[in-house]
């Protein structure tokens, strides 16, 4: 997955626009659109795995996922920012601070 590459989503909506241009109704057209998408991934899956044998067989590292999954390419981007929350002072700070607040109202708040 490049950054030149449309994301999925957009290829299948021009698909889907595609298809209703030629006169074929929505709903058929999502369907053809979803059975080609899913025969797409499904084949690049198995060009992947055939690779991974191919490495294996010549004793060579494995090559990285050419189709990684978009939300761990997200997660492991933001994974950076969730660690830092633990040890950044100001953060750390503000924790003290909320915990200070609800340690207050949760004792001393009691005014009926």
């Amino acid at each position: 997955f490049s950054a030149i590459d449309p994301p999925p989503s957009r290829l299948f909506a021009l698909k889907v626009l595609d298809l209703k241009e030629q006169g074929i109704g929505e709903e058929e057209a999502m369907d053809v659109a979803d059975m080609e998408y899913l025969a797409e991934k499904k084949a690049k899956k198995k060009a992947y795995a055939r690779l991974k044998q191919i490495a294996r067989l010549q004793g060579k590292r494995l090559p990285p996922n050419p189709y990684p999954c978009p939300i761990k390419e997200i997660q492991a981007e933001e994974r950076k920012y969730v660690r830092e929350r633990f040890f950044d002072p100001k953060i750390l700070e503000i924790v003290k601070q909320k915990k200070e607040e609800s340690k207050q109202q949760r004792f001393g708040g009691g005014n009926w």
